[in-house]
């Protein structure tokens, strides 16, 4: 199951800044991925306070529950650390490279997160035959920018997968304050993280920063790839057309042949 770009799916009804051009993406992609972290636009999730720090809007201007959330929910499984590089798992001489591309808020990213990764990981990273790597497609709105850049401040603190982790874990429903700045902060102190960097990293000027740079990394791969859902799988360069253990297992089997 993939979460489309697609005009039915709900999202983020705030003036947008097309990020893609020229019929690249559906013209709904032209309104959800949509840059309030540009400077173009200033996100009503976060205006920077006077004394500077960043202070988040109230739930009711997120279109969120006017409740508190509930604490945050620790993974029921953690993916394995031991070979990580950044936002990758494995060996950087892998002979076959999986990209997994994700939005935090997606539910089935984070099914996909807590059911298929696992499998993939102990056949193929843990054995030496795959690098798997994590890309941003954070379409879905405010929150999903701000887990994006919660994520790379944590792979800054070489925490990106317990980070990664605990996002998946705490999903509230699409920009409803499950990754507030004030909830992201705490799955930080949760994980361990350096919270006077983590916090300076989410001052708005920086994550705009921070965001724009995400934004260039995965803006021209997607519409070379090809990719309009999450999770969507990339095998060595190709587009899966399908999700599931089955098939990405015979995409990656092929590959190693192939080397």
């Amino acid at each position: 199951m993939t979460y489309e770009l697609t005009p039915q799916q709900p999202r983020d009804r705030r003036p947008a800044l097309a990020l893609f051009t020229g019929g690249l993406l559906s013209g709904a992609a032209i309104v959800v991925l949509a840059l309030a972290l540009t400077g173009v636009i200033r996100p009503a999730a976060a205006e920077p306070s006077a004394s500077g720090s960043l202070a988040p809007a109230a739930a009711a201007e997120l279109g969120g529950p006017l409740v508190t959330p509930p604490p945050v929910a620790t993974p029921s499984a953690f993916t394995p650390t031991e070979l990580a590089d950044g936002n990758a798992l494995g060996r950087e001489d892998a002979p076959v490279t999986v990209e997994v591309w994700a939005d935090y808020q997606c539910p089935y990213c984070a099914l996909f997160s807590q059911q298929i990764e696992p499998p993939l990981i102990a056949q193929y990273v843990e054995t030496g035959k795959v690098r798997l790597v994590f890309r941003d497609l954070a379409f879905l709105g405010d929150e999903s920018r701000w887990a994006a850049v919660a994520a790379r401040l944590a792979e800054e603190q070489d925490a990106f997968w317990p980070y990664h982790d605990y996002l998946f874990a705490n999903q509230l429903g699409e920009n409803a304050g499950g990754f507030s700045v004030e909830r992201l902060q705490e799955i930080a102190s949760v994980v361990g993280l350096d919270r006077s960097a983590f916090d300076a990293g989410l001052q708005l000027d920086a994550a705009r920063t921070t965001f724009a740079q995400i934004r260039a990394e995965f803006e021209a791969d997607a519409a070379r790839l090809g990719i309009r859902s999450t999770p969507t799988v990339v095998v060595d360069g190709t587009r899966l057309e399908a999700n599931d253990l089955a098939t990405i297992r015979t995409a990656i089997d092929a590959a190693l042949a192939a080397h």
